[in-house]
């Protein structure tokens, strides 16, 4: 069985942001859940299944790590966790690697680093160095 790596970026709707604004909460609770949370995944497939898990695993995790019932209740008006909930306040993005850094490196042909051009940067100039030193 082949794992498939699939990168999440779970964002909170404005509306959600909105909300948050309008309500007495801690400042660094509001800071957690406004901000854009990236979670990677590995399942034998790319299915809905796997965004139906992460968005109730996301959700579980804010109850778990953040909001006892209550205070779930109060900003997310259920005490549930389902894909309702996470669907009015969140939006989740799913992204599979296509190629790695170091594989797209490996495949520059050496005549192609002689058009690079210095940046400045000693970093970014010393592997233009490695490059060119190929062609």
């Amino acid at each position: 069985m082949i794992l498939i790596p699939a990168y999440y970026a779970i964002k909170p709707t404005v509306a959600f942001k909105e909300k948050l604004a309008n309500l007495d909460l801690d400042p660094d609770l509001v800071d957690i859940l406004s901000e854009t949370v990236f979670w990677n995944y590995h399942r034998a497939g790319d299915t809905e299944d796997d965004i139906i898990e992460v968005k109730l695993l996301f959700i579980a995790n804010l109850m778990s790590e953040y909001l006892p019932t209550d205070l779930y209740k109060k900003i997310l008006e259920q005490s549930c966790i389902s894909l309702e909930v996470f669907d009015k306040w969140w939006t989740l993005e799913r992204y599979f690697v296509d190629e790695t850094f170091s594989d797209v490196e490996k495949r520059i042909e050496p005549s192609v680093g002689t058009h690079f051009v210095k940046t400045g940067r000693k970093r970014v100039d010393l592997w233009i160095d490695e490059i060119q030193k190929k062609a």
